[in-house]
């Protein structure tokens, strides 16, 4: 008997990254799409009506500040689990992240192998970077 899909909510401002993630989702048996939203304005109130097992959240967008969302969900909806997927790879940008309750952070620079990657290990529980936040964050590279 086959596991249902995570439904996966992307939030980016670019109308293309949130196309290609649809596009990533459709592609695989394990995720499904439930919706994209262009700013973090609404985000606790679409993860309240859509229920999805997953966040892709961008962090750098117009409007509400997304940590102060991710926040506000990891709160609200425990059960949600939310990937940073940004182009943005500080470290104090992923430690704040982290702080915030995002369970993965993932480059878009590293590409959609490791975004799929990170979604199937936050979905085993396990904390997931990518492999530039992953070096960022060691002090192995600089951002």
């Amino acid at each position: 008997m086959s596991r249902p899909a995570w439904r996966v909510l992307c939030v980016d401002d670019n109308e293309l990254v949130g196309e290609a993630v649809r596009t990533l989702m459709l592609s695989s048996e394990r995720f499904v799409p439930v919706g994209h939203l262009t700013s973090a304005d609404s985000l606790a109130e679409e993860v309240g009506r859509l229920k999805p097992a997953l966040v892709v959240l961008d962090i750098d967008m117009p409007g509400r500040d997304p940590l102060e969302a991710l926040s506000e969900i990891s709160r609200a909806f425990p059960e949600t689990r939310t990937v940073v997927f940004s182009g943005h790879a500080r470290a104090d940008l992923v430690e704040r992240a982290v702080m915030c309750g995002a369970w993965g952070y993932v480059s878009k620079r590293d590409g959609e192998r490791h975004l799929m990657e990170a979604l199937e290990q936050v979905m085993k529980g396990e904390f997931a970077l990518s492999p530039e936040p992953a070096a960022v964050f060691r002090g192995d590279a600089l951002a």
